[in-house]
């Protein structure tokens, strides 16, 4: 374990705060998948406290655990402005009981609790993300910019832990990991753009969890990802 690369990659975030401008229009074909993702806000609070779980299962250096503490923090900020956008377009209820219950599925679940918390930033949210920002407008591609580069560390971090303390996913998370990500983007359909499709964002997901990269992104500054579970801790994920 190198607990510089931990200090490196949390020092490399930047401060921001929660803000949410008015509502304006949403890509044609997209509003019912933007609703779905920002449903999924209410993992952001879990994924605190799955590190909370690892903090207090494993014996972690100081700047292991500072890295952590960062990052429950950001969570509360995230969960913040992305109940904020909702309120903002009238979407706080929006598919709601859905997103519960897929919630649940991921707490139950018995993987490790950082690796929990890597698959579901890594290959997830950095679809969510890019989603906001391609079909969402002016107001929604800011809230994406602020999470974006906290998100990057987060997963940064959650997966060169989970690699440092011998874990793995499975595949059962792996399938949730892909009901999640089908469940967002099934009512996609953006009519003469070729990532308004439900198949362009799943394979995105596939791509950044199994092969590390999604090259299909990187014309639209989304998300350059290492290797799942392979991480070089001279190198951190970063969008381009």
């Amino acid at each position: 374990m190198n607990p510089q690369f931990y200090t490196e990659t949390v020092a490399r975030k930047r401060p921001w705060t929660p803000t949410v401008g008015a509502p304006d229009p949403v890509r044609e074909g997209s509003e019912l998948c933007l609703q779905r993702a920002l449903a999924c806000r209410i993992l952001e609070l879990d994924v605190a406290g799955w590190l909370e779980e690892e903090l207090s299962r494993s014996r972690l250096p100081e700047p292991v655990v500072a890295a952590l503490r960062s990052n429950q923090a950001d969570e509360a900020r995230h969960d913040q402005v992305l109940n904020m956008a909702a309120a903002a377009y009238g979407w706080e209820h929006a598919n709601e009981a859905e997103a519960k219950a897929l919630r649940q599925e991921w707490l139950a679940h018995p993987d490790p609790p950082v690796v929990k918390a890597a698959v579901l930033e890594s290959s997830v949210f950095f679809v969510i993300l890019p989603i906001l920002r391609r079909f969402g407008g002016v107001t929604l591609r800011v809230v994406s910019r602020d999470i974006s580069g906290d998100e990057t560390a987060h997963a940064a971090v959650n997966r060169q832990l989970s690699a440092d303390l011998g874990y793995k996913f499975s595949p059962s998370l792996n399938r949730l990991r892909r009901r999640t990500v089908e469940w967002i983007v099934d009512p996609l359909r953006v009519a003469g753009d070729p990532q308004g499709t439900p198949e362009f964002w799943l394979d995105c997901s596939d791509s950044l969890l199994e092969r590390g990269a999604a090259p299909q992104l990187r014309d639209t500054r989304r998300a350059s990802m290492l290797a799942f579970f392979e991480v070089d801790n001279g190198r951190i994920p970063r969008y381009r």
